[in-house]
């Protein structure tokens, strides 16, 4: 008698949730939206993105669109540009 009890109050419960869960779950309430006017525009930019024109790129990077012909030697490597000027890069 005290099991079939507490079955009965277990699914009572258990029903009683799934009815109010339903009930939160299908309620609607008014949804506030806040409208900003864009007062900056930023350009949006991939990770790894380097810009080729700028003075950073031309002071600290290697052009390898430049690179006409490169020699791999004991200690390093010797690239020669399109203007007749070469890098080395020991390593």
């Amino acid at each position: 008698m005290i099991k079939s009890i507490k079955a009965i109050a277990t699914i009572t419960i258990l029903g009683i949730m799934m009815i109010l869960s339903y009930w939160l779950g299908t309620t609607q309430t008014e949804t506030i939206t806040i409208e900003k006017e864009v007062e900056k525009v930023v350009e949006v930019v991939p990770n790894g993105y380097i810009d080729m024109y700028s003075s950073e790129f031309k002071e600290n990077y290697v052009d390898m669109r430049e690179v006409v012909y490169f020699e791999v030697l004991d200690k390093g490597l010797q690239l020669y540009f399109v203007d007749g000027s070469g890098y080395w890069m020991e390593y």
